[in-house]
């Protein structure tokens, strides 16, 4: 089970990396093309936006089946080793819930904006077809937050040992 998460994992990292090579390509043509004819990319902005918002919740599996979340340990620092792999997975457990449930609303948000029809305001592109392509990055990190803890117990990144 964890070699599949790991793989689809990486896959949604990967395409989350391409959406923001894209996102870098659009934005140098643009201010590119603002230089030096005075016409950037229409609705440049708008892209950025949206792209970089799907690569964020693509990333998220990724980072939380390896353990790369950001974790402030300052009132934890001095506890037990077996205190601390406890809080961990109550955090990994809290973080997959959390998942879950933003990866619920988003799902719930394109039904919404596609019955009403709303869409950017510069290209018209319809706002649910970004919130579809975030459902699954948030579900697998609440499916890889909730199962981490049940996996194998190697310490976090960077954690003392």
């Amino acid at each position: 089970m964890r070699r599949l998460l790991d793989a689809l994992a990486t896959t949604l990292a990967l395409i989350g990396g391409a959406l923001l090579v894209a996102v870098s390509v659009t934005t140098v043509v643009s201010v590119t093309g603002r230089w030096l004819a005075g016409r950037p990319i229409t609705g440049d902005i708008e892209l950025v936006q949206l792209a970089v918002a799907v690569a964020i919740a693509l990333f998220l599996p990724y980072c939380q089946l390896h353990r790369s979340h950001l974790i402030v340990d300052f009132f934890t620092a001095r506890s037990s080793g077996p205190v601390q792999r406890r809080l961990d997975a109550a955090g990994s457990m809290v973080a997959g819930v959390v998942f879950f449930v933003l990866a619920w609303r988003a799902g719930v948000a394109v039904s919404d904006m596609r019955n009403a029809s709303e869409t950017t305001m510069v290209l018209g592109i319809p706002l649910w077809i970004p919130y579809v392509a975030m459902v699954p990055g948030l579900a697998l990190a609440g499916l890889a937050g909730v199962l981490q803890p049940f996996h194998a117990r190697s310490p976090a990144k960077g954690a003392a040992q």
